[in-house]
C-alpha cells in the first residue's frame, strides 16, 4: 500500500517517483522549486522546507569536515612535531590543533592530504620516514629564502 501512496505523492509532484526517493533519502538537495511544489501539495511553507534543507546542508558539511578532521588528525600525528619544533620549523605548542595549522602551514597546504597529491608523501609507503619529509620540506623553504 505505501508503494501506492509513494507513486501517487510523486504524481501530485509532477516529479519521478525515483526523485521522490532520492529526496526523502538526502541523496539530491531540496530545491526553491521543490519547496514550491510542496507547499502546494503538502500545504506546509517553501520557507520552512528551505530552511530545513539549508540547516540539514550546514549539519552535513560540518560532519563531513569532521571526518576530514579527523583523517588529517591521524596524519598530522606520524610527524615528529616536538623535533620539527626544536628545530624552529614549526612553533612549539602542545594543543593538537595548533600543530595541525602549523603543520600546514610549514609544508604550504590547505590540508596535510594533499602531500599525497603533491608527491611529498607516497600513499603506498607503509613506513614512510617522516623525519626525512620534514627535513626535505625545511631545505625547500631555507632555498626559498
Amino acid at each position: 500500500m505505501v508503494i501506492c501512496y509513494k507513486k501517487e505523492f510523486a504524481i501530485r509532484m509532477d516529479m519521478s517517483e525515483k526523485h521522490i526517493s532520492h529526496l526523502i533519502n538526502g541523496k539530491v538537495e531540496l530545491t526553491p522549486d521543490v519547496a514550491q511544489r510542496l507547499e502546494l501539495v503538502l500545504g506546509i511553507p517553501a520557507k520552512i522546507w528551505n530552511d530545513l534543507e539549508s540547516r540539514y546542508r550546514e549539519r552535513l558539511a560540518k560532519v563531513n569536515q569532521e571526518l576530514e578532521d579527523e583523517k588529517e588528525i591521524t596524519l598530522a600525528r606520524k610527524f615528529p612535531y616536538q623535533k620539527m619544533s626544536t628545530e624552529g620549523w614549526v612553533s612549539k605548542t602542545d594543543d593538537f590543533d595548533d600543530q595541525v595549522r602549523n603543520l600546514r602551514r610549514f609544508f604550504e597546504v590547505a590540508n596535510l592530504k594533499v602531500l599525497y597529491s603533491l608527491g611529498v608523501l607516497d600513499s603506498h609507503e607503509k613506513d614512510e620516514d617522516f623525519s626525512v619529509v620534514a627535513k626535505n620540506q625545511a631545505n625547500e623553504l631555507k632555498d626559498k629564502k
